[in-house]
Order: structure tokens, then C-alpha cells, then sequence
């Protein structure tokens, strides 16, 4: 059952366009054909949507991981006033729908001050000190201009990463706090007790033991931040997204499929040679839909054949199960 979606795409992706619907053909098409898949690869634009995509992942990844591992590091090892409450805090952050916080971050994002420094500082004498330019840059422009608006940018999701509030931030808290708590504390008291503070004991002692941790966090951040639809629409509004630009195509616009105006313009931008066969019915469209989201989801399909083993291990020693 779970793989049958999987099954079912690669059968279109061989299917001659022409063979879709064909009696007898759900699961060996009569005629064979990658015609689906080189219209779905162009329509997609896969390589430059799958530079943009990743790009912008692996940068809320990276941001994720980090400030996951320092504030379960925290929790597993500090003892503080109000760290209980602190804890429940994180926890609510992924019991609670991200629709609910959706107007509030909009809003936020779209004047964004830290703390009204911003605010405070425009229209001042230190911000007339700061305003000047150089060769038209102004290196202090962000600060003197008084609130961002950083709708319209990925800014706004490495903000969210980068402070625990990005998607499944709390949950990767957690896990880093579960793996933390089983570690041995001896090695790093005696890291202690040779001189060494916080903040070295845990990139020399603790990062080379948590590898498993950042993996199996690492790969659940891409991979969920990758097919995430609610912030790229919510923050940075673009088809160059790779789960935006397949998500797009089930819509209909002016009384035409997505699909078809898109198969358009990828063949008048050169992305499908104009020999290769496609249709304008409505099966067809279904039948590409399911093709496209098959190339959306490749790479990561790719990535986890590469990775399947260690990510194994890192979840079996990460303390999700046992």
C-alpha cells in the first residue's frame, strides 16, 4: 500500500502518452515511451528549480540543526530556572498547527524589528551618522531605515530556522535533548576539569559523538523543509520552488489547465524538443501531474538510497525509537 503510489508513477513516466487509459496497460503500458517523462522534466524546469530548492533548504537545514543542538544540548545539560515551563514552551511548538501562528509571522515578517532597535534608531542622529554610502552601497542601510519587510525572500524561513520556530523546529529540539541526556558526562567533566568551558567541551567533545543526531536531523530538515508547501507560500510566494511548481500544476487558469500553458512555455523556452509527443486532454493532464510530482520527488529518492544506512543507524541511536 505504501509503495503503490511510487509503483503507480513509474508506469506513467514509461507509458507512451498515447497508451494512457489503454485496457489492460495499468501496470505494463502496451507502448513504451519517456515522452511523459521529458514533457514533466521540462515543465518542472528541474535543474533550475532544483538549484533554487536546494539552495534555499540546505541553508534552513544548516540553521535548523545548529540551533536545535545548542537548545537540546541546553536542556540535557544546564539546570536553570524555568526550564520546565522553557521545555513545555518547545514542546507546544509542534503540538500546535503552524496555521495558528500563520497571521502573527506574516505580520511580523512584514515589519520586521529586533526588539523596536530598528524603529528606534531611524530618523536619529546615529542613524544620519550611519546612512552614509559607498559607491551607492550602504552598508548600514538595514539599520537606519527603521523596520524590514522581508516578505518576498527566504529571509524571513532563516529567521524562523535559525530560532527554533522553522518547521518541525520543536521536534528537533527534542531529539537532540534525548540524545544529549544519553551521552556519558564524564568525558565532559573531565574536558571541565582541564579548563575547557561550555561552548568548547561541546564542538570537541559532544559534536563528534552526536554525528548520528545531526544526521538523522539533518535529513529529516531537508527532506521535510524540501516537500513543504505552507511557509514557501506564506513567506516567498515563487513556482521556483520544487513542491510550489507541482502543486501549481493541478490548477486551472482562464479555462486552461496550468499544465498545458506550462508545456507551452517550456517548449517555447527549448526545455521539451518539439518531436516529443503530447496531448491536450484532461487524462493526459492527470497522467503528467503524477509524472511531475515522480520528478519532484527523484532527488530525494536519490538521497535516501545514498544515505539509508547511517540514517538508519543515526535514528535507532538518536532516541526517536526504544
Amino acid at each position: 500500500m505504501i509503495l503503490y503510489p511510487l509503483l503507480r508513477m513509474l508506469t506513467l513516466v514509461i507509458s507512451h502518452p498515447r497508451a494512457l487509459g489503454a485496457v489492460g496497460g495499468i501496470w505494463i503500458p502496451p507502448m513504451f515511451s519517456l515522452d511523459n517523462f521529458r514533457v514533466a522534466f521540462g515543465v518542472m524546469d528541474f535543474w533550475s528549480t532544483l538549484l533554487f530548492t536546494v539552495r534555499n533548504v540546505s541553508t534552513i537545514m544548516i540553521l535548523q540543526v545548529l540551533c536545535a543542538a545548542f537548545a537540546g544540548y541546553a536542556f540535557a545539560r544546564l539546570r536553570f530556572k524555568g526550564m520546565g515551563f522553557l521545555f513545555i514552551m518547545v514542546l507546544i511548538t509542534f503540538i500546535v498547527p503552524a496555521e495558528v501562528f500563520m497571521l502573527p509571522q506574516r505580520v511580523l515578517f512584514q515589519n520586521f524589528d529586533i526588539f523596536g532597535i530598528l524603529g528606534a534608531v531611524e530618523g536619529t542622529g546615529a542613524a544620519q551618522a550611519l546612512g552614509f554610502s559607498i559607491g551607492g552601497f550602504r552598508p548600514f542601510g538595514w539599520l537606519v531605515d527603521g523596520p524590514v519587510n522581508m516578505l518576498g525572500s527566504p529571509a524571513a524561513m532563516f529567521v524562523l530556522a535559525g530560532t527554533g520556530m522553522g518547521l518541525a523546529g520543536g521536534l528537533f529540539i527534542y531529539i537532540f535533548r534525548q540524545f544529549f541526556r544519553g551521552l556519558p558526562k564524564e568525558l565532559e567533566e573531565a574536558a571541565y576539569v582541564d579548563g575547557a568551558g561550555f561552548l568548547r567541551t561541546f564542538f570537541t567533545i559532544v559534536f563528534p559523538m552526536a554525528k548520528p543526531a545531526f544526521l538523522t536531523v539533518g535529513t529529516l530538515s531537508f527532506i521535510w523543509n524540501y516537500n513543504d508547501t505552507h511557509f514557501p507560500t506564506l513567506f516567498n510566494p515563487t513556482n521556483r520552488y520544487m513542491s510550489i511548481r507541482a502543486q501549481l500544476l493541478e490548477q486551472v487558469q482562464g479555462g486552461t489547465s496550468i499544465m498545458q500553458n506550462m508545456i507551452s512555455q517550456a517548449r517555447s523556452a527549448g526545455r521539451i524538443a518539439h518531436e516529443v509527443e503530447s496531448l491536450g486532454t484532461p487524462l493526459y493532464d492527470a497522467a503528467l501531474r503524477q509524472v511531475s510530482a515522480f520528478v519532484a520527488i527523484l532527488p530525494l529518492i536519490i538521497l535516501f538510497l545514498i544515505i539509508q544506512k547511517q540514517f538508519v543507524e543515526g535514528v535507532e541511536r538518536s532516541g526517536i525509537v526504544g
